[in-house]
């Protein structure tokens, strides 16, 4: 009887050789349609395992994620790096690769290829970025960590999603064909390709730059969101008060309009009761009157003066 540990491997894609790319000679010596025509073998070798490929939710949502931070914090300052995900990429004489993310620096952000055959482009990725949730943890730190180095890709990163772990590895230098890990500093891993830290924050990998979290875009949207909300308020709050100060200066105006009522009225009762004759002229005068310290000085000299001359002189 067969036991579960005695049940051979299912195949895997990466194992199947219809996948290896020609060598640099054979590519050069192909026809530009020849040379389509082995890209679209290879292609649809891995369209035949692309559902067993698959890692779930978790695994699309992470990769998709960290190629999304990168692209807009390298638009934002203004550095040409290309990112992609599952964009597959052919050495010559090697099995394809179709890494979760990868970056090319100094490359039209918005070039679109629909894979990187790098006999043609010239150049490989610059780094890798693998994110593991359901995939075999052998392939991303074993043999990842051997065939990678073997293509000279300069960075490599394994970020285990389900766990938070994170892994990294560089070249020494440029001719090197093994990696050498890449050893926390202060909790975090350096990437001297991108310029940037990488350390796991919720579960999710992050980017700092001078020890400062890179904010992706919901993060950006929610702060300008609080911040117009913040400059909202503070166009509220002014405008409160500068309503509050025309109803005080409408209220100062209103009782000041009632002083000079009161006071035109004074005068003008004063007058009648001490005899004291106003022309019509006169009398239209202290009505109408809104200087309160006219009103003032008339209402003052009402018992001492004897005409209405006297009392109204200036």
């Amino acid at each position: 009887m067969t036991t579960a540990s005695q049940r051979p491997r299912a195949p895997r894609v990466w194992d199947d050789p219809r996948i290896v790319m020609p060598d640099a000679d054979t590519w050069n010596g192909l026809s530009p349609q020849e040379r389509e025509a082995v890209v679209e073998r290879i292609e649809a070798v891995l369209d035949e395992h692309r559902e067993a490929m698959s890692e779930g939710v978790r695994h699309s949502k992470r990769k998709a994620g960290i190629a999304a931070d990168l692209d807009a914090h390298f638009r934002r300052v203004g550095r040409g790096v290309l990112l992609a995900n599952e964009l597959a990429v052919l050495y010559p004489g090697e099995p394809v690769i179709v890494p979760d993310v990868l970056a090319v620096l100094d490359c039209d952000p918005d070039y679109e290829p629909e894979r990187w055959v790098v006999q043609d482009e010239k150049r490989g990725p610059d780094l890798v970025i693998e994110v593991r949730n359901l995939g075999l943890k052998h392939k991303d730190v074993v043999e990842n960590v051997r065939d990678y180095a073997r293509v000279r890709i300069p960075e490599y990163f394994s970020f285990d999603c389900r766990r938070g772990h994170l892994r990294g590895w560089r070249l020494a230098h440029a001719g090197a064909q093994t990696y050498q890990p890449v050893l926390p500093q202060g909790g975090y891993l350096r990437s001297n390709v991108l310029g940037l830290d990488l350390a796991v924050v919720q579960l999710r990998l992050r980017f700092f730059a001078n020890q400062s979290m890179i904010p992706n875009d919901r993060e950006l949207v929610a702060r300008l969101q609080a911040l117009s909300d913040e400059q909202l308020g503070a166009l509220d709050e002014a405008e409160r008060q500068r309503a509050e100060a025309e109803r005080q200066r409408d209220d100062a105006l209103d009782q000041l309009s009632r002083v000079q009522v009161v006071l035109a009225r004074t005068i003008l009762d004063a007058c009648r009761m001490r005899g004291v004759a106003l022309t019509d002229d006169q009398s239209a005068r202290v009505a109408t009157e809104s200087n309160v310290g006219a009103l003032t000085r008339w209402s003052e000299r009402i018992f001492s003066a004897a005409t209405a001359d006297e009392i109204l002189a200036e």
